[in-house]
C-alpha cells in the first residue's frame, strides 16, 4: 500500500466523525457542511496523489480503515464525558488507561532505558509529552467547545500544513496537485465553519 493511500483512508476520519456525531449525538449540519467535509476530503485526497506514488490498497488498508473508524468512534463517544471532566482530566485518564494496558511490558523497562541510546530515549519522552499529552490535551479542549463534527474538519488542515513544514523545513517542494488539493481542503474547513453550522 502506498503512503497516499494511507494517508487518503486516514482522511476519512472526519467523514466518519461527522456520520457518528449525526447518528449518536444528534449534530446536524448543513447541506454546505456536508458539502464542505466532501472538498476537504477531495483536497486530502489529491494532495495524497500529490505525493507521486498513486494508489494502491492492500489487505493492510482495512486496518487503516477501521483505525480511521475507532477514531471517530472515540470522538463522537467522548463528547458526553466533556460535561462533566474537564479536558485536561479526561485527557489524563484516556492517558493512564493506555498506560496501563503497557504494563506488560514493565518488568523489562529499567533495563530496556539502561541500554537504549540517549537520543530514543528522548525521542520516546518527545513522543509522550507533545504528540500524546499537549496535543490530545488541546484536542480534547477543542472537543469540548464545539460540534464533533465542526472540530473534526480541522483536522483536513494536517496535510496542508505537513506539506508547507517539508517545503520548509525539508526542501521538498509540494507538486502542482498537492497545492491545489491544500488550497481545496482549505476551502472545505472554511465551509463547514461559515456555511455549515446548524442555529
Amino acid at each position: 500500500m502506498t503512503a497516499g493511500a494511507a494517508s487518503m483512508l486516514i482522511s476519512s476520519v472526519p467523514v466518519f466523525t461527522a456520520i457518528l456525531a449525526t447518528a449518536f449525538l444528534g449534530e446536524r449540519l448543513k447541506a454546505w457542511g456536508w458539502l464542505g467535509i466532501v472538498v476537504s476530503f477531495s483536497g486530502a485526497a489529491l494532495i495524497a496523489l500529490g505525493e507521486g506514488n498513486g494508489l494502491e490498497f492492500d489487505p493492510g488498508a482495512l486496518l487503516i480503515l477501521i483505525a480511521a473508524v475507532a477514531t471517530a468512534l472515540y470522538f463522537v463517544f467522548q463528547k458526553p464525558f466533556l460535561t462533566r471532566y474537564s479536558a485536561l482530566q479526561f485527557t489524563a485518564y484516556c492517558i493512564w488507561a493506555g498506560t496501563l494496558l503497557m504494563l506488560v511490558f514493565l518488568p523489562g523497562l529499567p533495563q530496556a532505558v539502561q541500554q537504549a541510546p540517549l537520543g530514543a530515549t528522548l525521542a520516546v519522552v518527545y513522543l509522550g509529552v507533545f504528540p500524546a499529552a499537549i496535543a490530545y490535551g488541546t484536542w480534547t479542549y477543542a472537543l469540548s467547545r464545539a460540534p464533533a463534527s465542526i472540530a473534526t474538519s480541522f483536522l483536513y488542515l494536517s496535510p496542508i500544513l505537513a506539506t508547507l513544514i517539508a517545503w520548509v523545513w525539508l526542501g521538498e517542494a509540494p507538486a502542482a496537485l498537492a497545492l491545489v488539493g491544500g488550497a481545496l481542503a482549505l476551502v472545505g474547513v472554511i465551509l463547514v465553519n461559515t456555511r455549515g453550522r446548524t442555529a
